[in-house]
């Protein structure tokens, strides 16, 4: 059986292909297109008349930063063939992606005279894929926004109780490790419940708010860490201070929380005052988180039970487990 096909039938085949095809030669200068079929005219809305002896950059405009176009730069220099995903225009200036497929066409002397290239439009796949992309990012964004809500209290955007809980042990544990202290500042505000109940809610709200900017202020250290305990509690943790310094933190804090002005709808409310507890330990094996919390806990029943608006500092953690 006969198995040669006729150049026409040749002809026929590339004219009918639902690929775009193009043929450069290489031999001349700047390597002008020297053929294209009905495919590409359909794809790229230029007729063959329009772009037969261009470069055939005319497809990426002036979008020329492109990593495919690189690709083809190297394969056009060392003869050979790639594959490529392009961003091109057509001649009403739309954008099509094209998967661009480049083979070497060989002279009788074995050298590359001619490129033939292969155009796919995939717009309709990398959009897809594009989408897809975007949805996964939205997705993470509302994952993180959800974890985040988690971690944090609603009404001051503090960090929560449980949040804190779980922090507390794994700097316990570095602090363990890497021999440094940990001070726990234990802070109630004075007499919320009396100032809720005459003020209101939206009142005592705003006052929570106003403690926990304070806060913030106070313990503005990257490893500081600050979270509403619960109600109108707040604690803070703060590593690597001496008893001076977290002395001192903790009566900064009482001054700024004096300086801070509410108001309710009849005008201006009481003064705002806090009472803090304080307890410092360098952990070891023999001590807990929770003798922290306890000490701190004391030291802030006792700055409330001898007048509020004070800071009391708990004896050494160490002292209190020894004597237990």
């Amino acid at each position: 059986m006969k198995r040669d096909i006729s150049p026409e039938l040749l002809r026929r085949a590339v004219a009918a292909s639902n690929e775009g095809l193009v043929i450069t030669d290489v031999r001349r200068p700047d390597a002008p297109l020297v053929y294209v079929n009905p495919a590409f005219e359909r794809m790229t809305g230029y007729a063959a008349h329009e772009v037969l002896g261009r470069n055939c950059r005319f497809l990426h405009r002036e979008d020329v930063s492109q990593p495919g176009l690189e690709t083809v730069r190297e394969a056009v220099r060392m003869g050979g063939g790639c594959v490529a995903l392009l961003r091109n225009y057509r001649q009403d200036g739309t954008l099509f992606w094209n998967q661009l497929g480049l083979a070497p066409m060989y002279g009788g002397n074995g050298q590359v005279t001619h490129m033939m290239g292969t155009l796919v439009d995939v717009t309709h796949s990398v959009r897809a894929e594009q989408l897809l992309l975007e949805r996964q990012r939205q997705l993470e964004r509302s994952k993180r926004v959800l974890e985040g809500l988690a971690l944090k209290d609603g009404l001051t955007g503090l960090y929560n109780r449980r949040y804190f809980s779980e922090q507390l042990a794994r700097e316990w544990n570095r602090a363990r490790r890497e021999r440094f202290s940990l001070s726990l500042f234990m802070i109630d505000i004075d007499y919320f419940k009396r100032f809720n109940d005459a003020y209101g809610h939206p009142a005592g709200d705003e006052r929570i708010r106003l403690v926990a900017d304070a806060l913030r202020r106070c313990f503005a250290r990257g490893s500081d860490l600050v979270a509403r305990y619960g109600g109108e509690e707040f604690v803070a943790l703060a590593g690597g201070l001496d008893r001076r310094c977290g002395r001192e933190r903790a009566e900064l804090l009482c001054e700024a929380v004096r300086g801070l002005t509410a108001h309710a709808g009849r005008g201006a409310t009481p003064p705002v005052t806090v009472s803090v507890g304080l307890s410092m330990v360098t952990p070891d094996d023999r001590l807990a988180p929770e003798d922290l919390i306890e000490a701190a806990d004391r030291a802030l029943y006792e700055a409330k039970r001898t007048g509020r608006d004070r800071v009391m500092q708990a004896s050494p953690v160490r002292a209190l487990a020894t004597a237990a």
